[in-house]
């Protein structure tokens, strides 16, 4: 990212003089209408005003500045400009920082001055303190020592990138995506398609992709020879040194997705919960989660590093590790409320009309709303100077949890993120005072306060000498101890309650412990039985 500072004239870089424009390649650059590159002004701006144009142009990507030109691309003329007094104006106007290349170009309907702007390596100021930042669409103003919005690689065309370096079997991968959504753009021819994905830009009159299009699109060479960093490497471990399998996939994003599923799937264990009517399935690592956490760091990595994505797979946790850290702002202690920022937001804007991921920035809520309601951890982020990695842990099922949060939803309706968030919290710690519990929220602790009395008057949780703690509600083991009306086997427990071995062994340890079983007979004769 560049903050503002000046640079000496003689280092601004100037296009060299380009062949002559035609009258004809005029009219069908106009006809394509403004954008990011190329901006149309009417002759009778003052110099202020023109300056103000052509450094938003330079403090952006550079490009064209038609000038005698309406917003339409209807010509108007500018025969009274000369120049000269353009190239003067601007060099006084930006302290010598900009002096773009004037071509006349006239023709039938008038005369026309085309000024070829460099982008700048510096923020040029107009005036006092004044930036001014064309984005493609309007013409902004940065403070003087505010960054420079960082430019988005995605939305960028590499030089040696062509049409033929989009895959027609992608092409239509992506197009059977919109029709499985419903959406109107799966009509439009492939050319359009990839237009309105923004996966095509005209350079020069010809259709060429952008980083967005090879990405989600590009042929397994225009990969390879174009975006090697866009592999992504894929490890199981067994224990924790070395790995037992490994696999380097280059592929475009959809069949990427596709791949990365189909190898965590094939070594992800479900168990299944009955919590009354329903039958819950829980994985060591839910699809959604994980499918978010890699969208994560698709979207958010720096594309313009050479390294890979890596995800590594074990038994007790995922890591998923990406180039480039979070956004200017974010941290992993504000990461679940901080506005949405997008790294590279062509990209992000593609995958969302493909329903890959939300537009409002929600995959963190939702990785913490499923890993929580499953009894599992909420995600960790481990920061590193230019690489970031989330984890997934897989800690042990603990089924009556799992069960007493099924069955409490029940009664009260679905719990928000923060009654999730608080109540995992304490069943981990067992008890924390309002500033612990602030953190865990990431929340102020007036608002973690209104949260946690709101649960009080639920009935989930109780405040006793500054700390809070769960409710002693126990339904599974009070519905044991109401049926149990003679001793039982390890196993009838389980047929009673639906429980796996592993689950009616935890409760009836822990109804030891408490004093409300005592344990009768060992090995295959044990039996439980209620005390008192």
């Amino acid at each position: 990212m560049t903050t503002f500072v000046r640079t000496p004239a003689s280092r601004v870089p100037r296009f060299r003089k380009l062949e002559a424009v035609t009258w004809e390649e005029l009219k069908e650059r106009l006809a394509m209408g403004q954008d990011e590159r190329n901006l149309f002004l009417p002759p009778d701006l003052s110099p202020e005003e023109l300056a103000r144009y052509a450094a938003g142009l330079a403090n952006h990507k550079g490009g064209t500045l038609f000038l005698g030109v309406g917003r339409e691309g209807q010509v108007l003329g500018a025969s009274e400009i000369h120049p000269l007094q353009i190239t003067h104006a601007l060099f006084q106007l930006t302290q010598g920082l900009l002096l773009p290349y004037v071509e006349v170009v006239e023709g039938p309907e008038g005369r026309v001055l085309a000024l070829h702007v460099p982008q700048s390596p510096a923020a040029i100021a107009v005036g006092a303190g004044r930036v001014p930042f064309w984005d493609g669409k309007r013409l902004t103003e940065l403070r003087m020592g505010q960054a420079l919005p960082e430019p988005d690689f995605t939305a960028q065309v590499l030089p040696a990138a062509s049409l033929s370096d989009l895959d027609p079997v992608e092409v239509l991968r992506l197009r059977r995506i919109l029709e499985e959504r419903g959406s109107n753009l799966a009509a439009l021819p492939d050319l359009e398609l990839l237009f309105a994905l923004g996966l095509l830009e005209r350079v020069e009159g010809e259709e060429r992709p952008t980083v967005a299009g090879l990405l989600l699109a590009g042929t397994p060479l225009a990969l390879r020879r174009l975006l090697p960093q866009a592999e992504v490497s894929y490890y199981h471990h067994e224990g924790e040194e070395g790995y037992r399998f490994r696999e380097d996939i280059l592929r475009p994003i959809p069949a990427l997705l596709e791949r990365l599923r189909d190898l965590i799937q094939a070594r992800n264990r479900v168990r299944y919960l009955t919590v009354g009517l329903f039958r819950l399935e829980v994985w060591d690592y839910d699809q959604e989660v994980y499918r978010e956490a890699l969208l994560n760091a698709l979207v958010h990595r720096d594309w313009q590093s050479q390294d890979a994505i890596q995800v590594h797979h074990h038994p007790d946790r995922l890591e998923v590790s990406n180039p480039g850290g979070f956004p200017p702002g974010i941290t992993p202690e504000n990461v679940l409320r901080h506005p949405p920022k997008r790294r590279n937001p062509r990209l992000a804007e593609a995958l969302y009309r493909l329903g890959y991921v939300e537009r409002a920035g929600s995959g963190v809520d939702k990785m913490y709303r499923l890993l929580l309601k499953y009894g599992k951890e909420p995600p960790e982020y481990r920061l590193y100077p230019e690489a970031l990695t989330l984890v997934l842990y897989n800690p042990e099922l603990d089924e009556a949890f799992v069960r007493e949060l099924a069955e409490a939803q029940e009664r009260f309706g679905a719990f928000s993120l923060d009654h999730l968030i608080a109540l995992a919290h304490l069943k981990r710690v067992g008890e924390a005072g309002l500033p612990e519990l602030a953190r865990a929220l990431q929340l102020p602790e007036e608002a973690a306060r209104r949260v946690l009395s709101r649960m009080e008057r639920m009935g989930l949780v109780r405040r006793e000498g500054g700390a809070y703690r769960l409710v002693g509600r126990d339904p599974l083991g009070e519905r044991l101890l109401a049926q149990m009306d003679r001793p039982l086997s390890r196993r009838e427990v389980e047929a009673l309650l639906g429980l796996s071995p592993k689950g009616a062994l935890a409760l009836l340890r822990r109804l030891v412990q408490e004093g409300r079983l005592e344990r009768l007979g060992r090995g295959p004769a044990t039996r439980y039985r209620k005390r008192g």
